[in-house]
C-alpha cells in the first residue's frame, strides 16, 4: 500500500482526520462511508477553515448481500478502488452512492461542491481555499 501525497499550495495546513485518506488506493468515498457522515480531513489557511466531509447514502447490492457502510465493503472482499470498479462486472449493482461535499467552519455552511474522490475534494479546497473570492463567487 503506498501512502497518497497531496499537492497544497503554501501555507494551506491540512489534518486528516481519517487514516484512509493517507492511501492512495482508497480514494473513492464509498470508503469513508459510515452510519452518519464522516468528516475526511480538515483544511485551513489564514483566518479560513473547511472540512471535507463524506456524506450520502450508499446501498449496493453484491452476491447477495447489501452494501451500505465502508465495513461491509471490506467484510465482501472489496478492500481499495481497484476492487470497487469491479462491482458491476462481478453482477452486482449501484443504487446509491455517497460523496464529498465542503463545509465552511466559519461560516457554518457547505459550500455547494461537490466531489467523489478524496484527492479530488482535497487538492481543489486547498487551490482555492487561498482565494477566498473564488470560494465566494
Amino acid at each position: 500500500m503506498s501512502k497518497m501525497k497531496y499537492k497544497l499550495p503554501k501555507g494551506v495546513t491540512l489534518e486528516i482526520l481519517d487514516d484512509d485518506a493517507h492511501r492512495k488506493d482508497r480514494q473513492d468515498s464509498a470508503f469513508y462511508t459510515w452510519y452518519d457522515s464522516n468528516n475526511v480531513a480538515y483544511l485551513t489557511y489564514e483566518d479560513r477553515e473547511y472540512s471535507v466531509t463524506c456524506v450520502g447514502e450508499m446501498r449496493i447490492h453484491y452476491k447477495n448481500q447489501v452494501i451500505r457502510y465502508c465495513d461491509d465493503l471490506v467484510n465482501a472482499g472489496i478492500k481499495n478502488d481497484k476492487d470497487l470498479a469491479k462491482i458491476d462486472k462481478a453482477g452486482g449493482e449501484w443504487i446509491n452512492n455517497s460523496w464529498f461535499e465542503v463545509y465552511d467552519e466559519i461560516n457554518n455552511d457547505y459550500t455547494g461542491e461537490v466531489y467523489h474522490t478524496v484527492q479530488d475534494a482535497i487538492e481543489s479546497v486547498a487551490n482555492w481555499i487561498v482565494d477566498e473570492e473564488t470560494v465566494n463567487a
